[in-house]
C-alpha cells in the first residue's frame, strides 16, 4: 500500500513534506495560500476542494520540483552500494576545504547582492553538511538526526531571552545572553578556554580580530600605533619580499600575543617582543 502523509493546514507550512509520498491536507481554510504552497512543494497546481487537497507523490528523479526527502534519497544513492565511486571514496578530511570554499563563494554572492548566487551557494553549503553527515553515519560516528538534535538544542538553550526567563531589549543584550549561555554550556568561564576555541584554521586576520577582541575585553591595553590599510599592505609586501609565508606567521604571532597576555608577561600590545 502506498504511503500517505496526512496533515492539517495548520501544520502544513511547518511540516517537512517528502514529495516522494502522497500528501493529504485537511481542514483548509485559506485555499489560495494552501494551493500556492503546494505548488511550490510539488511543482504543479494542486486544487483545494471542500477544504481538502490531495497531492500524488513521485519517487522519480526527474520531476519539476524536489523536496528534502529527494535530497536524502539522492545522497544515499550516490554514497551507497553501487553509487558514485568518487562520492563513496570521500572522507571528512578529503572534502574539508570544500566547506571553506563554498562559504567564501556564498559571502561573495551576498556582497554582490546576487540572490540567485546566494540560493545556489547556500545549497552547496547544505550539501557539505549533508555529505559530512553521510560519511559520519557510514563510519558509525553520528547521523543527520544527531546533528539536527544538537543544533535545535543549542538554539533553544542559548536563546534564554526567548525560551527562558532572561530578557533582551535590543540586539546587544540578545548577543550578551547568547554568549553567557554559551559560556555556561561550554564551561568557558576562563579566558584561556575562550581563546582555545578560536581555530588556527581561521584566516589569519579573522583570528587576529577575534583574539584581540577577547584579550581587550579581558584587560589588554591596545596601545598599538594606528596604521592605515595602505601601511599594512606595504608591510605585507615587504614580508613577502623577504620570503615569509604571511598567513602561518601571523597566526603564530597572534597565538604568541595571547600566550604572553594570559601568562602575565605583558599588559599592553606594545610590550610584545
Amino acid at each position: 500500500m502506498k504511503s500517505v502523509f496526512t496533515v492539517t493546514e495548520a501544520d502544513l507550512y511547518d511540516a517537512l513534506i517528502d514529495t516522494r509520498y502522497d500528501l493529504h491536507v485537511t481542514d483548509i481554510t485559506d485555499a489560495a495560500r494552501a494551493e500556492k504552497y503546494l505548488e511550490k512543494l510539488y511543482g504543479r497546481h494542486i486544487a483545494v476542494t471542500g477544504g481538502e487537497a490531495f497531492a500524488e507523490g513521485s519517487a522519480s528523479l526527474f520531476k519539476p520540483r524536489y523536496s528534502d526527502g529527494d535530497l536524502i534519497h539522492v545522497m544515499r544513492a550516490l554514497t551507497g552500494e553501487g553509487g558514485c565511486p568518487w562520492d563513496r571514496a570521500q572522507t571528512h578530511g578529503s572534502i574539508r576545504k570544500n566547506a571553506i570554499e563554498e562559504a567564501y563563494e556564498l559571502c561573495d554572492a551576498i556582497d554582490a547582492g546576487d540572490v540567485g548566487g546566494m540560493r545556489e551557494e547556500t545549497g552547496d553549503i547544505l550539501l557539505q553538511a549533508l555529505f559530512h553527515c553521510d560519511i559520519a553515519e557510514r563510519a558509525g560516528e553520528f547521523t543527520r538526526l544527531d546533528v539536527v538534535d544538537e543544533l535545535v538544542r543549542k538554539l533553544v538553550t542559548r536563546h534564554t531571552h526567548i525560551f527562558g526567563e532572561d530578557r533582551a531589549d535590543d540586539e546587544a543584550q540578545a548577543l550578551e545572553r547568547w554568549e553567557a549561555a554559551k559560556a555556561k554550556e561550554k564551561h568557558a568561564e576562563t579566558l584561556e578556554s575562550k581563546l582555545a576555541r578560536i581555530p588556527d584554521t581561521f584566516p589569519a586576520l579573522l583570528k587576529l580580530q577575534k583574539t584581540l577582541k577577547k584579550l581587550v575585553e579581558a584587560g589588554l591595553v591596545n596601545d598599538a600605533e594606528e596604521r592605515s590599510a595602505r601601511d599594512l599592505l606595504i608591510c605585507a609586501c615587504g614580508a613577502l619580499k623577504s620570503g615569509a609565508d604571511i598567513e602561518p606567521d601571523l597566526i603564530r604571532e597572534v597565538n604568541a600575543l595571547a600566550a604572553a597576555f594570559t601568562s602575565g608577561k605583558i599588559t599592553k600590545v606594545s610590550e610584545l617582543k
